[in-house]
């Protein structure tokens, strides 16, 4: 009887985000080690959100929450869901940057909810 070799990876880095982010969602193309959530906010927010934590840089990716396929009641088979503009996204952030990242969102997010708040919204096609 023999038991399995131990061997640890070589290269752990090339892995990346593979591991640990969604594939469909966006970032603002910092990298980091290790990655966690740290809030869900509407579509509309992602780009500032993301755009800011570049500024300050802490690495950011954004998912939606909801699973990329969806059963549908009449059939099994599984569709796409369509999209729709009052998704919520989750932003997940680098951990080496994890407190810097919470500090800019208890300052920045208010101000930009406000200033979504502000704007008109926009036209119905």
């Amino acid at each position: 009887m023999s038991a399995p070799a131990s061997r640890p990876l070589r290269q752990p880095g090339r892995f990346w985000r593979l591991w640990w982010l969604p594939a469909d969602g966006y970032s603002n193309a910092l990298t980091d080690t290790g990655w966690a959530p740290i809030v869900d906010v509407d579509a509309d927010l992602v780009p500032a959100l993301l755009a800011e934590l570049e500024d300050a840089g802490v690495p950011a990716h954004a998912a939606p929450t909801r699973p990329p396929f969806a059963v549908t009641p009449r059939r099994t088979r599984r569709q796409r869901p369509s999209p729709d503009t009052d998704q919520r996204w989750r932003l997940w952030v680098g951990t080496s940057r994890y407190s810097a990242a919470e500090e800019l969102l208890r300052v920045r997010l208010p101000v930009l909810l406000r200033r979504r708040g502000t704007q008109s919204p926009p036209p119905v096609p």
